[in-house]
C-alpha cells in the first residue's frame, strides 16, 4: 500500500472583501484551489487549499470536508488515508471568502502522477410545510415538525509532478484564465430552522434551493500579498519537527541556518490576509 507522511497544518485564513452574511443565506460555495489537474514541479511542502465562499451559509450545511492522496497506480482497496478539514462546523465562519488550507510534507517531492479525492458531505433541513428540495439525498431523519436528510458528492482530480515543470503559484490558479477550473459546489440557502435538541444539536439548519445554482470559482481568488507572513508561519510549525524537512532559521541566539523561506516559495502567490492567522 502506498504510504504517505503526512503533516497537517490545518490553517484557517480569513480573507476580508467585504461585509458578512450574519443570517447564513443566500449563495455558499466550496471551491477546490488545489490540486488541480495540470503539471507541475516536485515540492517538499504540498498545499492542500479549499476556498469556502460565504461560509456563514456552509457552516448551516453541517459539513464534512475531508480528502485523501494516492500514487495514481494505488488500488482503491488500498487508499484509505483520508484528512479530515472540516467537521459539522468551520473554523471561521464570518467574512465573504476564507481558505482551509492544510498540507503535506516530503511526499510530493519526486515525479510521479497523483489522484487526489475530495468530499463534501452535508445536510438539508425542513419542515412538512416547506420539503426537502434538495436534489440526490440519502437517507432521511424526521420527527413530526422537523426532518433532515444528509447528502454526499465526492471528485477527484489526476495531476503529475515532473521536474522542470511550472511552479506552483496560487494566485495563478485563481487568475482569470484559470480560475473556472476550478472544481467546485455551490448551494443556495433560503432559510434557516431552528432544529431540534436531539437533531444536528438543537442548532440552525439550512433549507437549500433545488436546483443547486452553479458555481462561481472565480470569486475565490488570492492575492498575491502577505506571503512573507505565511511563509513564516508555515516554516514555525514544520520547524517543530524533531527532523525538519525544510531549512529552519537557527535556535533563538544563534545563527541563521539558510534562508528560512527556502524551500516554501510555492507561497510566492500568497493569500490576501485580513486578520488572524491560526496554526
Amino acid at each position: 500500500m502506498f504510504s504517505i507522511k503526512a503533516r497537517a497544518i490545518a490553517l484557517s485564513l480569513m480573507v476580508s472583501l467585504g461585509t458578512a452574511d450574519t443570517a447564513g443565506l443566500g449563495l455558499g460555495e466550496v471551491d477546490l484551489i488545489f490540486p488541480r489537474n495540470e503539471t507541475f514541479a516536485p515540492m517538499t511542502i504540498t498545499p492542500i487549499v479549499f476556498g469556502i465562499q460565504n461560509p456563514a451559509v456552509i457552516d448551516g450545511l453541517y459539513p464534512t470536508l475531508s480528502y485523501g492522496l494516492w500514487s495514481a497506480d494505488t488500488p482503491p482497496s488500498n487508499q484509505t488515508h483520508m484528512t479530515y478539514l472540516a467537521e459539522e462546523h468551520l473554523p471561521n465562519k464570518t467574512g465573504p471568502v476564507s481558505f482551509l488550507i492544510d498540507s503535506i510534507a516530503n511526499t510530493l517531492n519526486t515525479e510521479n502522477e497523483w489522484r487526489f479525492v475530495w468530499r463534501l458531505r452535508w445536510t438539508n433541513c425542513s419542515t412538512p410545510d416547506n420539503g426537502t428540495t434538495s436534489e440526490n439525498g440519502r437517507g432521511l431523519v424526521e420527527t413530526d415538525d422537523f426532518s433532515w436528510r444528509p447528502y454526499e458528492v465526492a471528485h477527484s482530480v489526476l495531476f503529475t509532478t515532473k521536474k522542470g515543470a511550472t511552479q506552483l503559484n496560487l494566485t495563478a490558479l485563481t487568475a482569470d484564465d484559470k480560475c473556472d477550473d476550478a472544481q467546485a459546489l455551490a448551494f443556495h440557502a433560503t432559510k434557516t430552522l431552528k432544529a431540534p435538541p436531539s437533531n444536528l444539536w438543537g442548532e440552525k439548519c439550512a433549507v437549500l434551493k433545488s436546483p443547486s445554482p452553479t458555481p462561481t470559482p472565480c470569486k475565490a481568488s488570492i492575492a498575491p500579498a502577505a506571503a512573507s507572513s505565511m511563509s513564516s508561519s508555515l516554516t514555525a510549525r514544520y520547524c517543530m519537527d524533531p527532523t525538519p524537512v525544510i531549512s529552519c532559521p537557527a535556535k533563538k541566539g544563534g545563527a541563521s541556518i539558510n534562508e528560512a523561506t527556502s524551500h516554501l516559495r510555492w507561497w510566492v502567490a500568497g493569500v490576501l490576509l485580513v486578520g488572524k492567522l491560526f496554526v
